[in-house]
C-alpha cells in the first residue's frame, strides 16, 4: 500500500499532465495567430475561428482527461497476507479480508463463486 507522500506526488504528477495539456492547447492557439499574423493578409475573422474550435476541443480534452484522473485508484506497494485464511494486514495492524482492501480503494464490488477445481475438492460427491 502507498504511503501518503507518494499518493501526494501521483496526483501532483496527474495535475501536472493536465497543466502540459493545456500549455500545448495553448501553443497551439499561438501558433494560429503568429501563422495568420507572418502570412499577410491578416484575417482576423478566420483566426478568431480557429481559436474558439481550438478553445472548444480544448476545453472538452481538459475536462475528460481530469475525470479520468479523478476515477484513477492506485493499489501497490507491499502488503502482508495471511497464508491461510488469506486476510491483509492493515498499516494500524487490524486484519480485513481482501475484498475489504480492495473495495474501500475502488468502486469494485465482489460476488463469491467457486473455481472448477474446489468444486471438484469441496463437492466432488455431489458432481458424479
Amino acid at each position: 500500500m502507498t504511503g501518503p507522500g507518494e499518493e501526494l506526488s501521483k496526483t501532483r504528477a496527474l495535475k501536472m499532465a493536465l497543466v502540459f495539456e493545456i500549455i500545448g492547447f495553448l501553443f497551439i492557439i499561438l501558433t494560429c495567430w503568429l501563422t495568420e499574423y507572418f502570412d499577410p493578409p491578416f484575417n482576423l475573422r478566420q483566426v478568431l475561428i480557429e481559436t474558439a474550435g481550438i478553445l472548444i476541443i480544448g476545453s472538452i480534452t481538459v475536462y475528460w482527461t481530469w475525470q479520468f484522473i479523478n476515477r484513477i485508484k492506485y493499489l501497490e506497494g507491499f502488503m502482508v497476507i495471511c497464508g491461510s485464511c488469506k486476510k491483509v494486514k492493515e498499516l494500524n495492524g487490524h486484519w480485513v479480508s481482501l475484498e475489504q482492501i480492495i473495495s474501500g480503494k475502488s468502486d469494485l464490488q465482489f460476488s463469491h463463486g467457486i473455481c472448477p477445481e474446489c468444486a471438484k475438492k469441496l463437492y466432488r460427491e455431489f458432481l458424479k
